[in-house]
């Protein structure tokens, strides 16, 4: 039994606490909310998990290894990308029986790239999958006008019922923190709606005030106030403005803050996302405070994205955009320097390519 622990809370490592379920005084939204999840979670032989969070994904994933991990103490896990494999060497993959394990867990990116015939494949297989593999394939889109997956394939969408708010209190929670009115809100204005940014900010906010339980919008201002002037938040406004050499000279201060580099690069990830919904609702004749209430955020905050979609023209975004998507890539699969491929990142982004 103590060794099975040990691998339940190994495999549970690469996030920095295990995934656990632990009930808690809550309001009947939130308990139907949890149930759901906790239902949805058992393993079934092919699950298309839904969501555009990818923190949801990974504690979904997480809950998922513990529980088969309970069942079968010999489990092997294998993570791939459809854009590196093909769906039939994932199928075939998984239809070969794992040695010296019991059981296979697959977890897949690249659902919605998908075309009909690996659907069709898909779908063959779920109808008579081998007992000893689980197969979960992630998507992050609507797959509105293509085929529905078969009746043996469990549709998991996470973000059905799923809210901002309510999520970032619950990760406030885990870090033994309650939220105070206005403190959701700063949030969300200051961060956007990425959970895993919002969960990095959180732990070094439990840090910084030391064990305090109840976190208001001035403990939050006093934080981001007494954090190097050299941030996230400001390298992200000079990328904004096309300041390569402000942005460079930031981008050093975080290096030697050892700030994380994904930390960084989501937060000009979603910055340049901002930007990009910002120019489309411009062009289509939107009102501000149409756009504010579209992206679910202030007045305040759309003047100054207007200013920075000035600087770009529409397909300078969608190569940033994309840009930002192959330095995703570089880091979570790099050994080397993470900020060489940041800096890459910031001179693309202030290029004036045509």
């Amino acid at each position: 039994m103590g060794r099975l622990r040990n691998r339940v809370f190994l495999q549970s490592a690469r996030n920095k606490q295990p995934i656990r379920f632990r009930p808690r005084a809550a309001s009947a939204e939130e308990k139907k909310q949890v149930v759901s999840r906790e239902k949805n979670t058992g393993a079934h032989p092919v699950t298309v998990l839904k969501s555009s969070q990818p923190l949801l994904a990974e504690e979904f994933i997480e809950k998922l290894k513990e529980d088969l991990l309970a069942a079968s103490p010999k489990l092997l896990f294998e993570s791939k990308n459809l854009d590196d494999v093909s769906l039939p060497e994932i199928l075939e993959d998984a239809r070969t029986l794992p040695m010296f394990h019991e059981k296979k867990l697959i977890v897949a990116k690249g659902y919605d790239g998908l075309g009909k015939d690996d659907l069709d494949l898909l779908n063959e297989y779920s109808i008579s999958p081998p007992s000893f593999s689980v197969l979960v394939l992630l998507s992050q889109e609507s797959r509105k006008g293509k085929s529905k997956p078969a009746k043996s394939i469990r549709l998991v969408d996470l973000d059905s019922g799923s809210n901002a708010d309510r999520e970032i209190k619950r990760l406030a929670e885990k870090l033994g923190m309650v939220l105070a009115p206005g403190a959701v809100g700063f949030i969300k204005t200051m961060l956007g709606e990425d959970m895993n940014l919002i969960r990095n900010e959180l732990e070094k906010i439990s840090l910084y005030e030391g064990g305090k339980k109840t976190i208001g919008e001035e403990d939050l201002r006093g934080f981001m106030e007494k954090q190097s002037t050299e941030n996230v938040f400001s390298l992200s406004t000079a990328l904004s403005n096309r300041d390569i050499k402000g942005s460079l000279r930031i981008l050093r201060e975080l290096e030697r803050n050892r700030e994380d580099p994904l930390s960084i690069l989501y937060m000009i990830a979603w910055r340049f996302r901002q930007i990009f919904k910002v120019s489309q609702f411009l062009r289509e004749g939107e009102s501000d405070e149409g756009i504010a209430k579209a992206i679910k955020t202030s007045r305040g905050a759309v003047f100054y994205l207007k200013k920075s979609v000035r600087n770009f023209r529409e397909n300078d975004l969608g190569r940033i955009l994309g840009l930002i998507e192959e330095t995703d890539f570089g880091i979570k699969n790099s050994s080397g320097n993470n900020y060489i491929l940041l800096e890459k990142l910031l001179l693309g982004i202030c290029s004036r390519e045509t």
